[in-house]
């Protein structure tokens, strides 16, 4: 950010109210002699949004320093993100599933026309235009595929299969530059991205800035897949481009050891034979061929890339992290188990509407057997001598599963965003503070977590008609970096459970301020939740959200609704332990 910007601070209980300029990218405001108290925070500039945060001084800050980061997006940028993704119809998901059947058949004028269909019915949507660019790139037609990358980029729900096939297009028509920015991106969001590495090493070959192009090839080199070859060869040729002639030939040879009926074995040879015909003294630049880069780089046409019945796993998508700040995770989870205690310090119990979406999804990621239920939804707040909290959930009274859309019942969402941090489970818990990130355009710190092995944890528990089955977990939270809130969770287990016949068990659950008495008072809770599974063989997605809020204090009763600028709220609730009942 190259404007000014102004920083407010204001702490009403303390009568603080004072404000300060910042300039730059990563710019610092200091406030001396700030009372311990809750304070609220703006900032403010030119050409972008108003950010608002609040925040907790827990010392005083004449003796001492507390950071509190707040990210700025201009105003440009989409709100959509902030919203939840629209639902597709089924009708557009008919019409591109028949596009994909025809695209694999090679029936390119079939393919062309269900996709002609599908995006009269839906113009925007990102998952259209991506498949028709990666029709044209069949055909190499260069200029139309990456027209249609850009628009699925575009998108509010730009996703990292249209990023890639966007900077494998630049790559080929020889765009370094606005390859690396589109390549970039796609390790912001996942820097496990194999392909996402192969390609911005090519790009930054093309830029003869070789020492990156060396990170990134080596990268894609160490998941030892199907690409490694390819990222081997360019690694070879990037180092022959150093003049590191030892490097270049070892990993030349690697290439006819490990791989000598590739068709990249006869090119290595050419050029074992071409470095020993140069010496030290002479040029040893080489060109790097684009003939690294191809359309095995980008993800298959299949029903599975396009609608993925489910989100990828924790551990294969990591989020992007600022390169220069670090956390600890011990006063992450500390904190954030102390401003959860204190928003429920004096909450009873609140009810909601509860609507519940169950869909079975086959194995070409097709929707079927969609049904539905409203519950009133009711969640009780217990309060422990020692000051910890517990949340039991209630759906129209009990928790059986006779009136779920099928046998299926979840309980204990609501509590999953609590139960992580508090002592009792986090023990069991060996947590990773990976860095400053952003959720939904807030600042975040953001936790890994995995469940100890021979520690039990009950975070999430499968109840069947004979047995409780304990299931051990991994997954990853975003806290809010300023006032300790959680934002998202994501979770998956640790391991398959071969006894349950469990092979999938994913739960995203996001949170978000709900405003009660008069909107003096904020109480975060999960906005929506969706969970998938895979058990028997068979694929289900559970979507939860609820609506109407009371809210039940120590004596009181107060009406909540969600805040107007909020999207609807979508909630999947359980009890202490998050359980599932089959």
């Amino acid at each position: 950010m190259s404007t000014n910007a102004t920083v407010k601070l204001s702490c009403p209980l303390s009568g603080v109210d004072v404000s300060g300029p910042a300039q730059g990218q990563s710019a610092q405001v200091q406030f001396h002699n700030v009372p311990v108290g809750d304070c609220n925070i703006e900032v403010s500039a030119q050409g972008y949004r108003t950010a608002k945060d609040r925040t907790e001084v827990t010392q005083s800050m004449t003796s001492h320093n507390q950071y509190v980061f707040i990210y700025l997006h201009p105003e440009s940028e989409s709100l959509a993100a902030s919203a939840r993704p629209p639902v597709v119809p089924l009708g557009l998901i008919k019409e591109m599933d028949k596009a994909m059947e025809a695209m694999q058949k090679k029936h390119d004028a079939d393919a062309r026309k269900h996709l002609d269909k599908a995006a009269r019915i839906s113009p925007t949507n990102p998952d259209v235009a991506y498949l028709q660019g990666m029709l044209e790139l069949d055909h190499h037609n260069l200029p139309v595929a990456e027209q249609f990358f850009q628009k699925a980029v575009n998108s509010s729900r730009a996703q990292e299969r249209a990023l890639l096939g966007l900077g494998y297009v630049q790559v080929q028509t020889n765009q370094p530059a606005a390859a690396v920015q589109t390549l970039e991106k796609v390790l912001q969001m996942n820097t496990a991205s194999e392909r996402g590495h192969l390609l911005l090493a090519n790009a930054y070959a093309q830029l003869r800035e070789y020492p990156k192009a060396q990170e990134h090839a080596q990268r894609a080199a160490a998941f030892k897949s199907e690409n490694a070859v390819s990222a081997r060869m360019l690694l070879a040729q990037i180092l022959a481009a150093q003049g590191n002639r030892e490097g270049a030939k070892l990993e030349f040879e690697g290439v006819l050891r490990d791989y000598p009926k590739a068709p990249s074995a006869s090119v290595a040879r050419e050029s074992l034979a071409s470095l020993a015909k140069t010496t030290p003294e002479s040029s040893t630049e080489v060109s790097v061929p684009l003939a690294t880069v191809n359309t095995a780089l980008l993800p298959s046409v299949s029903a599975a890339s396009v609608t993925p019945w489910a989100p990828p796993s924790v551990d294969t998508s990591v989020p992007g992290v600022a390169p220069d700040v670090t956390c600890s995770a011990d006063d992450v989870v500390e904190h954030t188990s102390k401003s959860t205690s204190r928003q429920l310090e004096n909450l009873e119990k609140f009810l909601a509407t509860e609507h519940i979406q169950h869909e079975e999804v086959n194995a070409r990621g097709e929707v079927s057997q969609i049904r539905d239920k409203n519950f009133s939804y009711m969640v009780f707040i217990e309060h422990a001598k020692d000051g910890l909290v517990f949340l039991d959930e209630k759906r129209d009274g009990g928790t059986g599963t006779d009136s779920f859309p099928t046998s299926l019942a979840t309980v204990g969402l609501v509590s999953l965003g609590v139960d992580v941090f508090h002592p009792g489970f986090a023990k069991a818990l060996d947590f990773k503070c990976e860095g400053l990130g952003q959720w939904r355009g807030k600042a975040a710190w953001i936790l890994h977590f995995e469940q100890k092995h021979d520690v039990k944890s009950y975070l999430r528990l499968w109840e069947t008609k004979t047995k409780t089955v304990e299931i051990p977990l991994k997954g990853r939270v975003w806290v809010a970096a300023s006032s300790y809130n959680v934002l998202h969770v994501e979770s998956d287990l640790r391991e398959p459970m071969k006894e349950l016949e469990l092979m999938r068990d994913h739960l995203a659950i996001d949170y978000g301020p709900v405003n009660f008495q008069n909107g003096k008072t904020e109480l975060w809770l999960p906005w929506y939740a969706d969970m998938y599974l895979e058990l028997h063989g068979r694929r289900y997605h559970h979507n939860h959200t609820l609506s109407n809020f009371s809210l039940f204090a120590v004596d009181t009763s107060d009406k909540i609704n969600l805040p107007k600028e909020a999207p609807p709220p979508d909630l999947n609730q359980k009890q202490p332990p998050l359980q599932e009942k089959q």
